[in-house]
């Protein structure tokens, strides 16, 4: 059943900018090198014939890369937040919290299904994380869909969270975690958000790698219903969902 949820008219820029930037530079170095190769081909040098099908073939290959993870970054990761949001039962009187909101897609996603809830994003604005990624841009996001009454934006850090225990109904958090690049590190996020969800609480994590420590993660701190989703390759990196309840 679809939700009824109105376009997307906000602008959630392009998830890891540094690395689409390179795939796509060492696409076109790549592409140049094989086509000024190739016109020494017809001197018959089988090496100089490799090296030109290696530059223009792995060249494309770098910017169609590159391509698509703006691509999924534009649209799919829209089309995806639906699908994932709309399998959530919201009362609409929910209080949630979005750890690593960003530039607001799941905040804003969230928030267009609450009719006298909040919900309440925290994150550091790292911009090598996300183009454009600061509280600005994610209120500009939230005017731009008519949601900017019904959202709050702090500053904070997923290994220490600004908020007391049981505090939520619901925490999403979507391509945030893997940012934290030690596993103690993202243990101890995994914590405060376990801590901060309510009893009944339901959670939803999103990302590229690691959510198969999310999974187990959960299970051991008890949580119910803990489910792995199939892989979704909308940045060509695989994604996963994790989903489970709190007791």
């Amino acid at each position: 059943m679809e939700s009824g949820i109105t376009p997307c008219k906000a602008d959630y820029g392009v998830d890891a900018p540094k690395v689409v930037r390179q795939f796509f530079l060492g696409g076109v170095a790549g592409l140049i090198c094989g086509l000024a190769l190739a016109k020494f081909a017809g001197h018959g040098s089988v090496i100089i014939n490799l090296l030109a099908g290696i530059g223009i073939w792995g060249g494309s290959c770098w910017m169609l890369t590159a391509a698509l993870m703006v691509f999924g970054s534009k649209v799919l990761k829209v089309r995806l937040r639906e699908r994932l949001l709309d399998k959530i039962p919201w009362r609409g009187d929910e209080r949630v919290l979005d750890v690593g909101c960003g530039r607001g897609l799941m905040l804003i996603g969230v928030a267009k299904r609450l009719t006298s809830g909040s919900v309440t994003g925290v994150d550091l604005w790292q911009a090598e994380d996300q183009s454009g990624n600061n509280p600005e841009t994610t209120r500009a996001n939230a005017r731009a869909e008519g949601m900017e009454g019904r959202i709050e934006i702090q500053t904070g850090d997923a290994r220490q969270l600004p908020f007391e225990a049981d505090s939520f109904d619901a925490v999403v958090s979507s391509w945030a975690l893997h940012n934290i690049y030690q596993r103690d590190g993202r243990e101890r996020a995994l914590r405060e958000i376990v801590r901060v969800l309510k009893p009944g609480g339901r959670l939803l994590l999103m990302d590229i790698r690691h959510a198969h420590e999310y999974e187990e993660f959960l299970k051991q701190a008890g949580l119910a219903g803990v489910q792995l989703s199939a892989p979704n390759f909308l940045f060509v990196i695989p994604s996963h969902a994790v989903t489970a309840r709190k007791n």
